[in-house]
Formats: structure tokens, sequence, C-alpha cells
């Protein structure tokens, strides 16, 4: 299931891909459009709930894609882990999700309870794209 939100989630994202020498505000003005749909239900225990350029200082931007979990669900980061190497090979080789990495310098997904108990956090950039190609049977 969850792999099926984050494959949701990406889906959702390649709608808006970002222009090559992203500034903030750039940056800022996609993700608006983004959150003008959130928040977006993405399946039954997971909802989208923002999307948001990090400035890192030093012209670094990191896009934080915030994820709410319905409380008494047994999600762990151990679990989370299990679904890195298909959703980098998503971001990797899709035609608008690796123009978007290219980018951005990190992409970081953060999964909260609602009751605001962190779960755990997922965190690629696109010099990871090789972790994708030992991971073949995930692309």
């Amino acid at each position: 299931m969850l792999l099926l939100v984050l494959t949701l989630l990406t889906a959702a994202t390649a709608q808006n891909a970002l222009a090559a020498d992203i500034t903030m505000a750039q940056c800022n003005e996609n993700v608006a459009e983004l959150n003008a749909n959130l928040p977006m239900q993405l399946d039954g225990i997971t909802t989208w709930v923002s999307t948001i350029c990090e400035d890192k200082g030093s012209s670094v931007i990191n896009l934080v894609y915030g994820n709410e979990v319905a409380d008494g669900n047994a999600i762990t980061q151990a679990q989370l882990d299990t679904v890195l190497p298909s959703l980098i090979a998503s971001w990797c080789f899709g035609p608008t999700l690796a123009p978007l990495m290219q980018v951005v310098d990190t992409i970081h997904y953060k999964y909260d309870f609602a009751n605001g108990q962190h779960i755990g956090d997922l965190y690629f950039k696109e010099a990871d794209c090789n972790m994708a190609e030992r991971f073949p049977d995930q692309q």
C-alpha cells in the first residue's frame, strides 16, 4: 500500500516539473500550484498535506513532501526504507520527474502520524540514481 502512495505522489508531482536553474521564487511558485490541490488523500491511510521548497543556503534547494498517516497504523522507518529503491527509480527514469530532480538538490519525503508523531523520512538526490541501477526489478 505504501508503494502505491509513493507512486501516486510522484505522479501528481509529474504534472508540475520545474524549469532548469530554478530559484527559490520559481520553486515556491510551482509548489503553490501543487499545494492548491492539497490535502490529497493518497490511499486509505495516507494524505499528502504539503510541499515546500526548503532553502538550505548557498543556492541549495530541497523539495519536501509532507505526508500524514492515520493514527493507529504500524508504519515505521524500516517500512519506508523498503520502498526507497523503487521511489528513486521512478524519479531517475521518469520523463517528467528526472528533469525536476536535476534542478533541486534533494528530494525529501516526510511522514508523520496525524497526532504529530514523526514516523520517518526518505531523502535522495540525482547522484542516487545509480542506486536504482542496483535494483533493476524495481524499475
